[in-house]
């Protein structure tokens, strides 16, 4: 009895994780909350960030940083681009805004003169929020 009971409680509880979702399916971060790295750069690199979509999180926004700067407020099932220097360590971050505040998730990354890179949001059952490269 138990151990149906854990198990039927396992399989509530990953039920809730969010699911990647395509850029090109995802909705465009609205303007008014893209906060930096949106000029175009002469012999620049590409960066595309989307947020999976799904229930868990989906109240809160996240805010995505690139080297330390607030660059994004990016919702669920929402995508943005950003313009970095190539070739440069960048340093990639996400964390939960307002009342949805969360740890710091970072990660580097670099990226070559006219080359994009795709990363994605996850948040799991238990509001542990990731970021990740990723072919969607």
């Amino acid at each position: 009895m138990q151990r149906s009971m854990c198990v039927a409680v396992i399989m509530a509880l990953s039920g809730c994780a969010t699911t990647p979702i395509p850029a090109e399916e995802a909705d465009p971060v609205p303007i008014a909350r893209l906060l930096a790295y949106q000029e175009a750069l002469v012999d620049g690199a590409t960066l595309i960030v989307t947020r999976d979509r799904g229930f868990t999180g989906s109240a809160c926004n996240t805010v995505f940083f690139i080297n330390g700067k607030p660059a994004a407020e990016i919702g669920a099932g929402e995508r943005a681009t950003f313009q970095v220097l190539p070739d440069k360590r960048n340093i990639i971050g996400v964390s939960g805004a307002g009342a949805c505040s969360t740890g710091l998730k970072e990660r580097e990354v670099s990226i070559g003169i006219g080359d994009v890179a795709r990363y994605r949001i996850s948040i799991d059952a238990t509001m542990s929020m990731d970021l990740s490269p990723t072919a969607f």
